[in-house]
């Protein structure tokens, strides 16, 4: 998951890292996101969990040479993405968020990353839904796979 902060007023599971690597739906506005970023419009940002939620996934269905892509592009800053770690203050709010709503622990980050960078959070997973509008939580929906 990850987020994406307009400079001039505009986070996720792997939903976004996935749709992005795999062309699925959503690759574009992913893309959109990265090329914002790119050209200083935007600042996008992703939990150090949710980018291992992402290489892990990869590497489950055998895709293991993009998951070590991912994985060096985004640390190295080769890609337009801060990487954020997880630090106490962010642990403790995901656990928060866990513990209040039905949500994945994973994906707890992912809000709470989006929340603390006021950033949009790109997303197509529903369980993310209840969370939209609460403590200021802006969501862009990603299209999912039919």
């Amino acid at each position: 998951m990850w987020a994406g902060r307009r400079v001039r007023g505009d986070s996720r599971p792997p939903w976004p890292w996935l749709a992005w690597l795999q062309d699925e739906p959503g690759a574009a506005a992913v893309q959109h996101c990265l090329d914002e970023a790119e050209r200083g419009r935007a600042e996008c940002v992703t939990s150090i969990i949710n980018l291992g939620e992402a290489y892990y996934r990869l590497v489950r269905v055998e895709r293991r040479d993009q998951a070590e892509s991912l994985w060096r592009m985004a640390l190295r800053g080769t890609l337009p993405v801060s990487v954020k770690e997880a630090t106490r203050p962010r642990v403790r709010r995901a656990a928060e968020l866990k513990a209040s709503h039905a949500i994945a622990y994973a994906d707890a980050f992912a809000v709470a990353t989006a929340l603390e960078f006021r950033a949009t959070l790109l997303t197509g997973d529903p369980e993310i839904k209840p969370l939209e509008g609460k403590q200021d939580l802006d969501v862009e929906w990603l299209p999912r796979r039919s």
